[in-house]
């Protein structure tokens, strides 16, 4: 049985991205440099059908160790 992929929730909380790739205005995440790391660390299945919220992307720039101790298993 296959998954459904919600590309609205982030794939680390699981809660909502705010994603605005599939509306007119440009996303939030445009102007954000997100880490490589980071991006490598979305769930294989999820990969560039997910988003990463802004939340988790700011707790991994934070601290990086912890972030991967709470989020990634």
């Amino acid at each position: 049985m296959k998954t459904q992929i919600n590309d609205k929730i982030c794939p680390f909380c699981k809660g909502q991205n705010e994603c605005m790739a599939h509306s007119e205005s440009p996303c939030w995440c445009m102007d954000l440099k997100i880490p490589a790391e980071l991006t490598e660390l979305v769930p294989v299945d999820l990969k560039r059908k997910s988003c990463i919220c802004i939340s988790c992307v700011n707790s991994f720039k934070e601290d990086p160790e912890t972030f991967k101790a709470n989020f990634v298993h």
